[in-house]
């Protein structure tokens, strides 16, 4: 059983692609996916008039070229991908717009794209298909840990954020060694003073609302005994993606999943503030943005039926 059937991985031709196929690698031998798309678009595929005038001979369609060069290279980092079901797709257009239309093609669950894991922002074509996917998308850094994987999963209690435990969950279940735990975050109002209690006396009292609506939360949901719980206090200036990065390196934690909230086409046109701040951080961990599929409709799909 697989929680991501269907998987989309997203090679640039950059440097990206080596630690990006040994995060793929990672994740589809526990995943035991069903289907594999390795993807890599090129904005033409037309050699330039200046390169055959100069190299006659150079007679090799450029998609065969490429798809040459990618091949070799999954099979370097993925040594036994010819034991899954696997297709090296090579395409000519808009890199995001044709990532997330052979995403809707394919029907794909999940797809794995590349990220800068050190102080730079991740790029646009990153952030336009994590925007529109119809699925969820793993943000996979520079840097790769093959240790057990160990979840951090931040928790605001909506729809989104319970259909995206279920699924971690789920995944826990089928690979044994997950750690899982969630986290809510919770700041002091600035106006405590009013309450006659002091700062320490106002974020106690808030920490246990917030700890027991968090287990409450969990316990409703499918296998709640493979979920830790922790409440998180924010400290004054700090936002949610900061607890959440300071927890990560806090915790340990080998990977963040949060949950998008994009329910409409038109919410998914944008990240999440946190997600944004996350994507943009130094953290250097992988970061899954989860979408519930089906529940969210991509701009593409509408603008074809135009």
């Amino acid at each position: 059983m697989s929680i991501f059937k269907r998987i989309i991985v997203a090679l640039d031709g950059s440097s990206k692609d080596e630690p990006l196929l040994k995060h793929a690698h990672e994740y589809i031998q526990k995943n035991l996916s069903e289907k594999i798309y390795f993807i890599h678009v090129q904005e033409s595929l037309e050699l330039p008039d200046d390169v055959v005038s100069k190299y006659p001979d150079m007679l090799s369609p450029l998609d065969e070229s490429i798809k040459t060069t990618m091949n070799n290279l999954i099979h370097e980092h993925i040594p036994n991908i010819e034991n899954f079901d696997y297709d090296l797709i090579i395409e000519e257009g808009n890199p995001a717009e044709t990532i997330i239309k052979v995403t809707k093609r394919k029907q794909a669950d999940l797809i794995i794209i590349g990220t800068k894991s050190i102080a730079a922002r991740t790029g646009a074509v990153a952030r336009k298909v994590a925007s529109f996917s119809p699925c969820s998308v793993l943000f996979a850094p520079d840097l790769i840990k093959t240790t057990q994987p160990k979840i951090l999963l931040p928790l605001d209690f909506s729809e989104s954020s319970k259909d995206c435990l279920n699924q971690i969950e789920e995944m826990a279940s089928l690979i044994d060694t997950t750690f899982v735990k969630a986290i809510n975050c919770y700041k002091v109002p600035t106006g405590y003073s009013t309450t006659g209690k002091s700062y320490e006396e106002v974020a106690k009292v808030l920490e246990e609302v917030s700890q027991k609506k968090l287990d409450h939360f969990v316990a409703k949901t499918k296998k709640p005994e493979l979920v830790e719980t922790k409440a998180i206090l924010m400290k004054d200036g700090q936002s949610v993606a900061e607890t959440i990065y300071e927890t990560a390196k806090k915790e340990e934690a080998n990977i963040i999943v949060i949950g998008s909230k994009t329910r409409t086409w038109m919410a998914s046109m944008l990240l999440s503030s946190t997600a944004e701040d996350l994507l943009a951080s130094d953290i250097g961990l992988p970061i899954l943005i989860y979408k519930s599929k089906g529940k969210t409709e991509d701009i593409f799909a509408l603008f074809d039926r135009i």
